[in-house]
């Protein structure tokens, strides 16, 4: 189940965009995002569909696969196919975020018609300089934080009583892998996407750093020849769940202006000049689509 929204004014290109769920989150995005980005894109001519994967909020499961990658790509694929019969689109780009980002990438790596994926605060490899920089400062200000005491009280009881113990549930989100096989994973398909010449942002908010040194997320692939073919940011002022209006506009600014980028290889502020500001609905024909 997702929602189409078609601009009212599509640009040449023939390339839409795609956005889905942040963990068990709906396919608005956190803070309604996704909804937000939708409208920003119709604006200017770039269609998108906004969608629960199968087996995730309004969608029903496509298959029974025990493989969660192989699910998720399956359910976007689907979503590929609709938007390419109802948009005309035939080529996508990718929005992920969080645990979505691991379904971006097997996507294009599964599917050609995959040429850009947006990655937001996905797989992160910092090394020791950063880490031990993170682990100070949060000691530093985690007494003072009014969410401290009640952190620290469930973490205890997360670690010592067995009543609070946290066994994965079957079912979509249970799988898990350890960080040395997610690094594994992570280098050998970014390098193959580089090498298809699939676009790559990899952006990163200010929640679990509040400052970015050379690429730190990325630990020992920033030195990769392959890293150099992506586009990184980190912007401190955006939290995970972009909560703040600032924060908002920042990453719906850095995502919005790379995907339309993307799509027809034109400046945004060209392509914007004389318009006025986006107003949403008016602008966009939202459509609900469900997944045969």
């Amino acid at each position: 189940m997702g929602m189409l929204t078609a601009p009212a004014r599509p640009a040449p290109g023939g390339v839409a965009c795609l956005m889905f769920n942040m963990g068990a989150n709906h396919r608005v995005g956190p803070r309604r995002i996704n909804v937000k980005l939708a409208h920003l894109l119709a604006e200017r001519g770039v269609g998108s569909l906004r969608f629960d994967l199968g087996g995730v909020g309004d969608s029903d499961a496509l298959d029974t696969s025990p493989d969660l990658q192989i699910r998720a790509v399956h359910s976007l694929k689907a979503a590929m196919d609709a938007a390419e019969r109802m948009l005309g689109a035939r080529q996508f780009v990718i929005v992920g975020m969080c645990s979505g980002v691991q379904h971006a990438m097997s996507a294009a790596l599964a599917d050609k018609r995959v040429v850009a994926v947006s990655l937001f605060d996905g797989f992160a490899f910092p090394e020791l300089r950063a880490r031990l920089e993170r682990n100070l400062r949060r000691a530093m200000a985690a007494p003072a934080h009014p969410s401290f005491p009640g952190k620290a009280r469930r973490w205890l009881q997360r670690r010592f009583l067995r009543s609070h113990s946290t066994v994965p549930l079957p079912g979509f989100f249970a799988e898990r892998r350890a960080p040395e096989a997610n690094a594994i994973w992570f280098g050998a398909a970014l390098e193959r996407l580089v090498e298809r010449n699939v676009a790559v942002q990899l952006l990163y908010s200010g929640s679990l750093h509040v400052c970015d040194r050379g690429r730190d997320q990325l630990g020992a692939f920033a030195r990769k020849p392959f890293a150099q073919g992506v586009q990184y940011e980190f912007i401190g002022e955006v939290d995970h769940t972009v909560c703040t209006e600032k924060g908002q506009q920042l990453f719906l600014r850095s995502v919005g202006d790379w995907v339309t980028e993307r799509c027809f290889g034109a400046s945004t502020e060209r392509r914007s000049q004389g318009s006025r500001a986006p107003s949403g609905a008016e602008q966009s024909m939202p459509t609900t689509w469900a997944a045969p």
